[in-house]
């Protein structure tokens, strides 16, 4: 937050944890298990929620901060910025193991994005199908004016946070 009240950056990405996330969950759920081990069956379905909302909740404390600060170019800082919330994983079509229903999903993944840079549109769900999660990321990269349409070996963005 402090990074975008004094105009050192724009953009964000946030990483609680490696990747595989063996963050002890037992003071957030209540349950022996990691992040890791819940996408994979152990405990329940609320508790992998329970564990999702914390970091989703941490996410959301930032952007409601950045909304609440008023920015030098007009409106506020989220109005001029681009962040995004990746998990190490989704729940669906794993191309590399060729099934769907598994844990290791790429193309399952939820992104959230947020913010207003570049014309970014909120408060929406778009279901990209099968496209790569890094499609969202290059979307708001470009709506910060990184030009190019590319991330390694995906190419593309999803025009449909822009609408």
């Amino acid at each position: 937050h402090m990074a975008f009240v004094c105009d050192r950056s724009r953009v964000a990405s946030l990483q609680f944890n490696p990747w595989k996330s063996y963050l002890n969950l037992k003071p957030i759920t209540g349950y022996y298990s990691d992040v890791h081990g819940l996408t994979h069956g152990n405990g329940g379905d609320d508790d992998l929620c329970d564990s999702l909302a914390w970091h989703i909740g941490h996410w959301g404390n930032l952007v409601a901060k950045l909304k609440a600060s008023p920015d030098g170019a007009g409106g506020n800082l989220l109005d001029h910025s681009a962040l995004s919330l990746v998990f190490e994983g989704g729940h669906g079509y794993d191309p590399e193991g060729v099934r769907d229903g598994s844990a290791h999903s790429t193309e399952g993944m939820v992104v959230l994005v947020g913010g207003h840079a570049g014309g970014l549109k909120g408060g929406k769900h778009v279901v990209s199908g099968r496209k790569h999660p890094a499609m969202a990321l290059i979307s708001a990269m470009n709506a910060v004016g990184v030009t190019g349409n590319t991330m390694g070996e995906v190419t593309g963005s999803i025009p449909e946070l822009f609408t």
